[in-house]
């Protein structure tokens, strides 16, 4: 029997500017059913989203920020891009729900994992 597959999920646009984020997560909830131990990375813009975010404000939809807590209790990790969060002068100081982790570690998460899945401009130059 072969191991499953590590699926990393990479979000890079704001949640504020793009519904790409919204269906990146929503991708991810539903993927999890079917690989256990999937992660999910927010680096670039997305980092907006573990700061104070407020979507019906902007005219998103309020479920946004409901994904985390359901990804807590699915056990699939959100991994949070330290450096992002310094460029955009966000706080550092995250939930539990949230892994802080830095450029090196992102590069050995992307090259480790089987697929990976990405939402952003990221996604379009080949990475």
């Amino acid at each position: 029997m072969s191991r499953p597959k590590r699926v990393l999920f990479l979000l890079e646009e704001s949640p504020a500017a793009h519904i790409r984020f919204f269906e990146g997560m929503r991708m991810a909830l539903g993927f999890s059913v079917s690989h256990p131990g999937l992660e999910v990375l927010l680096t670039g813009k997305a980092v907006r989203a573990v700061s104070d975010f407020r979507p019906s404000e902007i005219g998103m939809p309020p479920e946004l920020l409901e994904f985390f807590p359901l990804f807590q209790d699915l056990e699939i990790r959100t991994f949070v891009d330290l450096d992002a969060l310094e460029r955009l002068g966000l706080p550092k100081d995250l939930p539990p729900v949230f892994h802080l982790i830095d450029a090196k570690s992102i590069s050995e998460k992307i090259r480790t994992a089987d697929i990976v899945i990405g939402f952003g401009s990221m996604s379009r130059e080949g990475v």
